[in-house]
């Protein structure tokens, strides 16, 4: 699913003492030990079943390894025991990357009325009939996401995304100032940002964006858009500049991958 969300392992400094078969395995996982991890990560859940993050994360280990099976069984446990929103998350993808949407919908659907204060299952539904064509059960969907949680930035950024992208409202003008606003340190989200401002007319703040967002992250995909935001104003020695060092740094990149 394009618009699920693969929430990140958090580990603890390598230099802690593992206290627990937890503890230990993100350890594990922080210096590349993955079979040692899922090790771990069973010994947990034998100890203490309802680690929803230890089985949560060994679903995610077996996911990479192709075990696709156990992992969706795992996400599931969860759910059964508890609605624990990265499983839910993790599961809805699983099922669409399986050919199986209609059964992911059946779990957002249930998910977005058991969490009612998370906007993650709604903006999903939302994705998922995006892509299915039905824009005004989108639009619901999306607004549904807001209301759950008007404190969750990435709800309004993709409220503002798809008002962009069907020229609905101010085509997502006002709800892309609320994402930014909760979410400033976010570098992706300044481009969308940006890119946004750039579909309405709004030239100089879509150069400010890329700006603000390279600031925060350097990428190669913003550089260009700010590239081709710097020809649009007219700037074309400073976007000239620009593209020959981006250039000659996807170059030395793509040479150093070869050898």
């Amino acid at each position: 699913m394009a618009a699920a969300l693969v929430l990140a392992l958090v580990c603890p400094a390598s230099s802690a003492v593992a206290t627990t078969y937890f503890h230990q395995a993100l350890q594990l996982i922080e210096r590349g030990q993955t079979p040692e991890a899922r090790r771990a990560l069973r010994a947990e859940l034998r100890i203490r079943p309802r680690n929803f993050d230890a089985r949560y994360d060994l679903a995610v280990l077996l996911e990479e390894i192709g075990h696709i099976d156990q992992a969706q069984a795992l996400y599931e446990k969860n759910l059964s025991m508890a609605w624990h929103l990265p499983s839910l998350v993790n599961l809805a993808a699983l099922l669409t990357r399986r050919g199986r949407p209609k059964q992911a919908r059946r779990w957002l659907e249930k998910g977005a009325k058991k969490m009612r204060s998370e906007s993650a299952p709604w903006y999903l539904l939302a994705a998922m009939s995006e892509k299915d064509g039905d824009v005004a059960a989108a639009a619901i969907q999306y607004r549904k996401a807001v209301k759950a949680d008007r404190k969750n930035g990435f709800a309004w950024l993709r409220l503002a995304e798809f008002q962009a992208r069907h020229q609905l409202a101010d085509k997502g003008v006002a709800a892309a100032k609320k994402a930014i606003r909760l979410l400033p340190d976010c570098a992706p989200c300044w481009r969308s940002y940006g890119d946004i401002m750039r579909a309405n007319g709004r030239n100089q703040k879509a150069l400010d964006a890329y700006q603000r967002s390279l600031a925060i992250h350097p990428d190669a995909r913003t550089r260009q858009q700010l590239i081709t935001q710097l020809r649009r104003l007219g700037q074309h020695q400073r976007a000239e500049r620009m593209q020959q060092a981006l250039n000659a740094w996807r170059k030395h990149h793509s040479t150093s991958d070869q050898h």
